[in-house]
């Protein structure tokens, strides 16, 4: 075990007030992120009409990590982002990066044990291509900090063990198990039993390494808009033609990253994705209280489908997300409903205040795959990341723009994941219904077993 990894120091930055927010920051959610920006800068509306060799739509990490690749390929590249970049989930994210798909890995070999390899390879490749984006950039504010712990919230020794297994023996992926009494030295919690390391997940600032990329795309030629929503499209000729308030942009490609937050303007593609809600919330900074609950610096996930996930920021605070909704976009109480769920865990903090909550709508399929295909003649889609993002984006974007600039194939390895309707009203409902049955499986579980 990486000790120097997994243990945490003594050091705590000192932080900024609760509720010191900037104006900089108008047109994107009050969150942890936006309060903690290295880079303030916002891009400017598109206005008049512009030309280049892509078009992408959606200002999220997909849409972003598209467009570098792109240009390093030397395409010229056009974002158009309705929001602010990473305005959605990719900006207010739980941080977490780490291998896989928001589905189950089983569902990788749809299309056979070599391109389920080959798909669990790529989303290594993505989270690599943001470690390596932050260093060889000098991305600032990204703050990657390796390792990750998944725990069971009640006895699972074998189903660890075998979980550690089998991404050592399938995918090359090196985890090490964690029996209770190891997994206790580093989280001080009765409500954690087995769980295992993965030393190459990793927790980052999303935002700031969002518009950090964008920076470097415009530094490379390209050119990014912001408050540029789409209206409409004609592609129905070689030059691509899309239409904005102010602007119009003429391309050869489009490629279509938009998200939870589509429109109707994505036409069938908006209605092959499911827009789901998650929650957030960063705490005031604890100090040395934290000493003696975290023994570690990794993340922390559970195991269940609407999981708890959190870490200690660089600042000392305790971020944390948890439960999913198609129906609860913002509920009531949201600060008290993600207090009870810190307390269920770490029920010494009965007394901590609560610095910001807020919400995200994360887009998924029904399969839980991302839609990466040629939808028509030079309309590309690279979305429905599932709250999976910060490495399947990368990942997605770097297959689109190989397949755009060099002809390449490994988009392919997507082709049993089609769009698939998104059940309208239905869709929200079924998704809760699945939420429900799988959290109160758990609770079961917990109840007899822990």
């Amino acid at each position: 075990m990486r000790e120097n990894q997994m243990r945490g120091d003594k050091k705590h930055v000192r932080l900024r007030k609760i509720g010191e927010a900037d104006m900089t920051t108008e047109g994107y959610a009050d969150t942890f992120y936006t309060r903690t920006l290295a880079d303030e800068a916002g891009f400017p509306q598109l206005k008049g009409t512009v030309e280049a060799d892509v078009c992408i739509v959606g200002g999220g990490i997909a849409g972003i990590s598209t467009a570098w690749e792109l240009t390093q390929r030397g395409l010229s590249v056009v974002v158009l982002e309705k929001n602010r970049i990473a305005f959605g989930a990719s900006g207010r994210n739980g941080g977490i990066l780490s291998a896989g798909f928001a589905g189950p890995d089983s569902a990788l070999f749809r299309a056979g044990k070599k391109a389920g390899k080959a798909l669990y390879a790529l989303s290594q490749e993505g989270v690599r291509a943001v470690i390596d984006n932050t260093r060889d950039l000098d991305l600032k504010g990204v703050d990657p900090v390796p390792g990750r712990i998944s725990a069971s919230r009640y006895p699972d020794a074998r189903g660890m063990q075998e979980s550690v297994q089998h991404a050592r023996d399938t995918f090359a992926h090196m985890k090490e198990y964690l029996p209770k009494d190891e997994l206790r030295k580093y989280i001080k919690t009765n409500r954690f039993y087995d769980g295992y390391y993965d030393p190459d997940s990793w927790h980052i600032h999303p935002l700031n390494y969002c518009k950090g990329l964008a920076e470097r795309i415009v530094e490379n030629q390209g050119q990014v808009f912001e408050n540029s929503a789409m209206i409409s499209f004609d592609h129905t000729g070689a030059e691509k033609i899309l239409r904005c308030e102010k602007g119009v942009v003429k391309a050869k490609y489009i490629v279509l990253c938009g998200s939870g937050y589509s429109g109707p303007e994505f036409g069938r593609l908006q209605k092959s994705l499911l827009p789901i809600a998650t929650y957030v919330i960063s705490t005031e900074g604890l100090g040395d209280r934290l000493d003696g609950l975290m023994n570690t610096k990794c993340a922390v996930a559970d195991t269940r489908l609407s999981c708890d996930y959190f870490r200690v920021t660089p600042q000392g605070e305790l971020l944390w997300g948890g439960g999913m909704s198609g129906l609860a976009k913002s509920p009531p109480n949201l600060d008290q409903r993600m207090k009870n769920r810190i307390l269920e865990v770490f029920p010494k903090l009965s007394d901590v205040k609560i610095g910001i909550s807020w919400t995200g709508l994360m887009g998924y399929s029904r399969h839980k795959m991302p839609y990466v295909r040629e939808l028509s003649p030079g309309i590309w889609t690279a979305t429905a990341l599932g709250g999976h993002g910060l490495n399947t984006g990368p990942a997605i974007g770097r297959v689109v723009a190989e397949a755009i600039a060099e002809k390449g194939t490994r988009y392919q390895l997507f082709e049993p994941f089609g769009l698939r309707w998104n059940g309208s009203i239905f869709g929200p409902l079924a998704a809760d219904a699945i939420c429900a049955a799988s959290n109160l499986s758990h609770r079961i579980r917990e109840r007899f077993t822990g």
